[in-house]
């Protein structure tokens, strides 16, 4: 019994084509597939947020306000209820009650504040004087709110199309600072 492992020599033979080599299959490595798997889930995470999460509000613009602000001062009672939900820092809910264009009842989460000039900060057109307050923030929150260089704003706000108020507003903070959030959840004219 011959041990020699070689194949006869008639298999070789110098005119005959070399067998191809089969090409190398590459596999990922752990830390490549790692990588994948953590890039593809954010991609999953920020496309869910995208969907269920994030506020379907359309960004403020100066032009959207004015417009809104006029929409206000032509066709908006002077006599309304108007109950908000609040988020951010001092979440809570909001009822003001306003008569011939002054504020004659407000509750915080059910209490009445007893200082009566802190009422009209809820009324319409004071929720006018913040968002254009939040669009001067916005051109330069580093000097207005005393952030970071990098830090930027980005408002949102929905207004009411018959009347003009806002129904919502959002400012989202990207590099430090408080966010806000509200949205008018009633609001009845009288």
């Amino acid at each position: 019994m011959s041990t020699n492992n070689q194949p006869p020599a008639a298999e070789f033979r110098g005119d005959a084509p070399l067998p191809r080599p089969k090409p190398l299959r590459r596999s990922l490595g752990p830390a490549t597939l790692m990588a994948l798997l953590v890039v593809g889930g954010l991609l999953a995470v920020a496309v869910a947020l995208q969907l269920f999460v994030v506020r379907r509000i359309p960004p403020l613009t100066e032009a959207d306000l004015v417009a809104a602000e006029d929409r206000w001062s032509q066709h908006g009672p002077t006599s309304y209820d108007l109950d908000f939900d609040v988020e951010g820092a001092q979440p809570g809910t909001v009822h003001v009650e306003v008569r011939a264009g002054e504020v004659t009842a407000m509750h915080r989460d059910g209490v009445t504040p007893r200082q009566q000039r802190t009422w009209q900060y809820w009324s319409i057109p004071a929720r006018f004087d913040e968002i254009e307050r939040e669009l001067e923030l916005a051109a330069d929150p580093e000097h207005e709110m005393q952030t970071t260089a990098s830090t930027r704003l980005v408002l949102r706000c929905e207004f009411d199309p018959q009347y003009g108020f806002p129904r919502q507003f959002h400012r989202i903070v990207y590099g430090g600072g408080p966010e806000v959030y509200w949205r008018v959840t009633n609001f009845q004219p009288k």
